[in-house]
């Protein structure tokens, strides 16, 4: 056999086994498509020898997931007498202590308590990572600032113990717990320059179900659909009389000897059958 032949043989071969790449995909396609044994995904598994593709199963939970939200809603006993001692010098005692992420007892929790909710529930809960910020900061009484003046309490408590409602005559100098999460989270971002630092950042906003809220006719009019969207976002309405959308004015750069004019629109000089 010459060299010549031999190259061309070679190209037959490879043209041969990209034939055949092709109608095992082709062939998985014909079988997603019409109901046979076979699916898209598999057929390209298949050709490029990975495992079939896993399906998880619908009825999984994630089991720490379901913990944070129990524990979320627990309610615990208000601590009123902490230990009076500067942050340097707590600071210093819980490094001797040798206290760090190996004794953390969660490594994640939903913020989402009931103290909170009770007078206000305007954004859904924040999920946060304790092990992670632990990890990163490397200093508990960053967070856990204070102990229980009781010896045989815990060194660190949860932040609901100390700071509770937003405001408590018996304790005036202690702030809420909504106030206590936003400066001690924001307040460490800004001064890192890292995470977020705005609302939506942390949270998503909690729209409630707009079911129980509209009451409407079983045929309502738009116009009734508008004015009970109203009365409840008067503001919305305010702004929505301020848009080009309402006023119909603004620039209109496909027109001929008006590419300029930013008053021409429906609410001046122009007409259409929208």
């Amino acid at each position: 056999m010459t060299h010549t032949g031999g190259i061309r043989l070679t190209r037959i071969f490879k043209r041969l086994s990209g034939a055949i790449a092709i109608l095992a995909v082709f062939g998985g396609l014909v079988g997603f498509l019409f109901g046979g044994p076979s699916s898209l995904p598999e057929a390209i598994a298949a050709t490029e020898g990975a495992a079939p593709v896993h399906k998880p199963d619908p009825a999984w939970i994630a089991p720490d997931q379901e913990a944070a939200k129990k524990r979320s809603q627990e309610l615990v006993p208000f601590i009123e007498a902490v230990m009076d001692e500067c942050q340097l010098c707590r600071q210093m005692r819980l490094r001797e202590m040798g206290l760090g992420i190996k004794d953390t007892a969660s490594s994640y929790f939903l913020l989402d308590s009931p103290i909170i909710k009770k007078s206000e529930d305007l954004y859904s809960p924040v999920r946060f990572k304790h092990n992670k910020h632990a990890a990163q900061i490397k200093d508990c009484a960053l967070c856990h600032h204070r102990r229980p003046l009781d010896e045989g309490a815990k060194e660190t408590t949860r932040c609901s113990a100390c700071h509770q409602e937003a405001f408590r005559p018996d304790q005036p100098e202690r702030i809420g717990l909504k106030a206590a999460f936003h400066q001690q989270c924001t307040g460490c971002h800004q001064e890192m320059q890292k995470g977020p630092t705005d609302c939506l950042g942390c949270h998503n906003k909690n729209v409630p179900d707009h079911k129980e809220l509209v009451k409407l006719s079983d045929k309502p009019q738009p116009t009734e659909v508008t004015q009970e969207c109203l009365r409840c976002h008067k503001a919305a309405g305010e702004d929505m009389l301020k848009t080009a959308h309402w006023l119909w004015k603004g620039p209109s750069p496909y027109t001929l000897n008006r590419s300029k004019h930013v008053e021409h629109g429906k609410a001046t000089t122009a007409v259409n059958n929208f």
